[in-house]
Order: C-alpha cells, then sequence, then structure tokens
C-alpha cells in the first residue's frame, strides 16, 4: 500500500486514539485481557506516548497507523486493524530502525505472534520473558517478553 511516512503533528490526535483503541482491544483480546482495556483518552500512558518522536502512515489524510520512539526504545508501533497485512508496519520498522540507536529494546506480550514475527523480520531478539500480574485491580496473569536490537 503506498502511505506516506511523516513526523505526528497534532491534527492527528482523534485518529491516532482511534487507530490505538482499535489496535489495543484487538492486541488486548488475542492475550486474554480485554476486561483491561482503556480507551487511550483515559489511559495513563497518554502523556508518555505524546513524549514520543511519533512517525504516522497515512494515506489522504487518514491516519493508518503509528509509531512511538524514545531513546532506544520501540515504544509504541499500532496499525488499523483495517488497514493490517497490507505492508504499513513494514514502513512503519523501517522508519523505527532508521531513526533509533542501538541497542533498541521493546515489549511485546508473548503470544503475539504476528507483531513478534515483524519484530524479528528486523533483527529483534527476545531476551527475557516475565510473566506477572497486571495490576492489583486486574489480577489476571500475563506474559511479556522484551526483544533486543543490538
Amino acid at each position: 500500500m503506498d502511505v506516506e511516512i511523516k513526523k505526528y503533528d497534532k491534527q492527528y490526535f482523534d485518529q491516532l486514539c482511534s487507530v490505538m483503541d482499535r489496535a489495543r482491544m484487538q492486541e488486548l483480546k488475542s492475550a486474554g485481557l480485554e476486561q483491561v482495556f482503556l480507551s487511550l483518552r483515559d489511559a495513563p500512558y497518554l502523556g508518555y506516548l505524546l513524549d514520543c518522536e511519533i512517525y504516522v502512515a497515512a494515506k489522504e489524510g487518514k491516519l493508518l497507523g503509528f509509531v512511538g520512539l524514545r531513546a532506544h526504545e520501540l515504544s509504541f508501533i499500532y496499525v488499523d486493524p483495517d488497514y493490517q497485512k497490507q505492508g504499513i508496519g513494514n514502513e512503519l520498522m523501517r522508519v523505527a530502525v532508521s531513526h533509533l540507536e542501538k541497542p533498541v529494546k521493546l515489549d511485546v506480550f508473548t503470544d503475539n505472534i504476528a507483531a513478534k514475527s515483524l519484530y524479528q523480520k528486523y533483527g529483534f531478539k527476545t531476551v527475557k520473558t516475565v510473566t506477572e500480574k497486571w495490576s492489583d485491580d486486574y489480577p489476571v496473569d500475563f506474559s511479556q517478553d522484551t526483544m533486543e536490537l543490538k
């Protein structure tokens, strides 16, 4: 798919929230954690995301996905579920890898095979797996891998 990758601008905020919410729910459902879902506007990590260096994938003004980067960290990467499997994640990963100084780390649900496959394609390797409770409010076990690109 022919998309434009560009720096995030606040004009995309509503669309960014929509993409994040839809893709995050999909991600949480795949891990059996949909009960912990919070809309991005209400999430405690909204400020953390907005402090990232964000790049968006857009076509004709429509935001299709985004990636959020911090020093040595790929913090967020989400593609609208309606546009997955069309190369947008690859485009965002190319931008991420070209902008980040190595080593680069990221966290991903252990069972998120599609995301892990994308990361492995770019050289990331699992360096740690942790199983823990989500929170006191949601004492549900989940497993998360830390992956690294050296």
